[in-house]
């Protein structure tokens, strides 16, 4: 599952870091997103899309953060198999 979750998070790439930073940049908010959808059945989509960003900027900063599509992100999560 983790891998799945980070290719997700990679491929949003939601503090363009890629293609200079290493894989596994995101390492420790995707662990931190794993931990949330370890409740998924009590996670809507909104609920989902408001911790993404609420992780990421906590993490590098709401300066920094400026992806706007945290809801497509949260679909493509709570999907996952």
């Amino acid at each position: 599952m983790y891998d799945k979750v980070e290719k997700i998070i990679n491929e949003w790439d939601p503090i363009d870091l890629f293609p200079m930073a290493p894989e596994d940049e995101y390492s420790q908010e995707i662990r931190k997103i794993m931990n949330v959808l370890k409740r998924k059945e009590r996670l809507s989509v909104e609920n989902l899309a408001n911790t993404l960003k609420t992780i990421f900027i906590e993490s590098f900063g709401d300066d920094i953060f400026f992806r706007n599509n945290e809801l497509d992100i949260a679909n493509k999560l709570l999907n996952l198999e």
